[in-house]
C-alpha cells in the first residue's frame, strides 16, 4: 500500500493540483506479510477511507473479501484489529486536524 497526499489548500482547479506519493518505501514482495505490517496498512487504509462516503456495510464487504471468510469469523478472529483500527484512526484524525495536514 502507498498513500497519496493531497496538498492543501486545493482550490478545485486541476492546474493547481499537487499530489505526492508517500510511504512507497514500504512496498515489498513477500511470501507472507508480518501481522504488524498488515494491521498497520489496514488501519491506514481505514483512516484514509473514513470521510469518502463509505458505509459500514461497504467496510464489512471489504473485510469479507480481504480476509476471505464469513463476517462472524472475522469478528471473532480479528476483534483486536477492529478495536485497534477505530482507536488508532481517531488518533490519526486528531493529529491531522491539530497539525492542519
Amino acid at each position: 500500500i502507498c498513500h497519496f497526499l493531497l496538498h492543501l489548500p486545493f482550490t478545485g482547479r486541476e492546474d493547481e493540483l499537487k499530489i505526492s506519493v508517500i510511504d512507497l518505501h514500504r512496498a515489498q514482495i513477500r511470501a507472507k506479510v508480518p501481522r504488524r505490517w498488515r494491521d498497520k496498512d489496514l488501519i491506514g487504509l481505514y483512516f484514509s477511507s473514513m470521510n469518502i462516503g463509505l458505509t459500514q456495510r461497504d467496510i464489512w464487504r471489504f473485510m469479507k473479501v480481504y480476509f476471505g471468510m464469513p463476517l462472524r469469523d472475522i469478528y471473532r478472529l480479528e476483534i483486536d484489529l477492529l478495536k485497534k483500527a477505530r482507536i488508532k484512526a481517531g488518533k490519526i484524525e486528531a493529529r491531522t486536524i491539530r497539525k492542519n495536514l
